[in-house]
């Protein structure tokens, strides 16, 4: 009777200003078939925002730009979660050591956005990115609540990748929104975040330890998982990033070390492949970094030059760092060498050391370390289970942190989405496939354990 009520109560107002307005009944409409799809699968929308934040599939074409479809998602999700938390109260908040981490690594964060040298830079960083990635990666642990829901995360996140696998093709094909002569990128003459040929490299790396992980187990899908694959593969040897290469390689051979055993010899031929992929990918032909530069390489210079930049910074404010974002606008302050411009830290480890100190550094290390105990832990489980469907994603959680690990040190990606989406999916798989226990106390459904 109730809910009969509220649907009156809704309805009367809708109808009247219908009757002036026609668009309000199509709102109207809207807003019912968005409740609907939030009352029956509620995490839908926080996956959606997920997915479209780390992809920026809004910026693979300029006209999807402006119809805001990030803001429009952050709002459902937040709607979803305040309602999954605090009015449903199916939503349960089991915090894992890691994820204790996590909130000391904001913490310090946030800390240090208030001290940074730039205060509007950390602040923009700070608000418009980091608080949502942090937010998000809790409530996708929360509010995933069976193996359905984790299959659907992992098929969105393999979909999305061959989605930009496939536009990065293309543009390597036409020549379009190149860097350097031949880096493939997306979106860089409209400032997209791809525009980077090593962002989307990172981006790329993401699916890929999905792709391959359920390529090679036996199961329904395998085909689709196999063509996004060899997508993403392509793509990645058209941005000619090393360390995408270099986390191409991680991934692939921690994935065949948890399904084969190939015998010690084998493992020989790992840098014969990284030199393959080298050459497939045209790196000599790049105009920094290339076979036409002598001894070390510009771009291997400015690296080392960059990561001195960053450990002066981290000695220069130990605790806090100079602040989320401000590693760029420092570099002048703390270069051994300067060349007239600056530089990108192009190192997950050292941006860290940069811009939340040697204390957030401390922080996550041991955020990462954890999570990689973590995701080996629920695949050694599964392993003895005999689920192979459960296995295949446990194994693509396991690789990929390897790869993030691996890539984290030529590639920036501290704070951006790929590492916190795994982050999410081990603790959601971690407390699905292994039953983590139950609220202790009755009718309570908040729960902080440190499993």
């Amino acid at each position: 009777m109730n809910r009969v009520l509220l649907a009156l109560a809704c309805a009367i107002p809708v109808s009247l200003l219908a009757t002036a307005e026609p668009r309000v009944l199509a709102l109207g409409w809207a807003a019912a078939l968005g409740m609907l799809v939030m009352a029956r699968v509620p995490v839908i929308f926080c996956l959606a925002f997920v997915i479209l934040s780390t992809f920026r599939l809004h910026e693979l074409d300029p006209r999807l730009v402006s119809l805001r479809l990030p803001q429009l998602l952050a709002m459902a999700s937040l709607a979803v979660l305040i309602w999954q938390l605090l009015v449903v109260k199916s939503a349960k908040m089991l915090l894992y050591r890691e994820a204790w981490l996590l909130l000391a690594l904001f913490a310090v964060t946030s800390v240090g956005m208030l001290l940074a040298t730039n205060f509007g830079l950390a602040f923009g960083y700070w608000s418009g990115n980091w608080v949502k990635v942090v937010l998000m990666c809790l409530a996708i642990s929360w509010l995933l609540q069976d193996r359905r829901q984790l299959a659907t995360a992992g098929w969105l996140i393999i979909a999305s990748g061959a989605l930009v696998a496939s536009v990065a093709l293309y543009n390597s094909a036409h020549g379009l929104e190149t860097v350097e002569g031949t880096r493939v990128t997306i979106g860089r003459s409209w400032g997209s975040m791809l525009g980077d040929p090593n962002d989307l490299a990172l981006v790329l790396l993401l699916p890929m330890s999905f792709a391959l992980n359920r390529a090679l187990a036996p199961l329904p899908g395998r085909w689709p998982a196999i063509a996004t694959l060899t997508a993403l593969i392509f793509a990645l040897l058209a941005t000619q990033s090393r360390g995408g290469l270099l986390g191409l390689c991680a991934i692939t051979g921690c994935s065949m070390l948890l399904r084969y055993r190939l015998p010690k010899w084998a493992w020989l031929l790992a840098p014969v492949a990284l030199l393959v992929l080298m050459s497939l990918a045209g790196i000599s032909d790049r105009q920094s970094g290339g076979a036409g530069e002598s001894g070390i390489d510009e771009s291997a210079m400015g690296r080392l030059y960059a990561w001195q930049a960053a450990i002066s910074m981290g000695v220069s404010h130990p605790l806090f760092g100079v602040g989320l974002d401000n590693f760029y606008s420092n570099y002048f302050f703390h270069s051994s060498h300067w060349d007239g411009r600056n530089h990108a830290v192009h190192s997950s480890w050292f941006q860290v050391l940069a811009e939340a100190g040697v204390l957030g550094l401390m922080v996550f290390v041991g955020f990462v370390l954890g999570l990689i105990r973590r995701a080996r832990r629920l695949h050694r489980t599964l392993a003895t289970g005999g689920d192979a469907e459960a296995l295949s994603w446990a194994s693509a959680l396991y690789s990929g942190l390897i790869g993030f690990a691996v890539s984290a040190t030529f590639l920036t990606q501290a704070f951006t989405w790929p590492l916190y989406v795994m982050a999410a999916l081990v603790w959601a798989g971690s407390r699905i496939y292994l039953r983590a226990p139950e609220p202790s106390r009755g009718g309570s459904h908040a729960s902080y354990t440190c499993a």
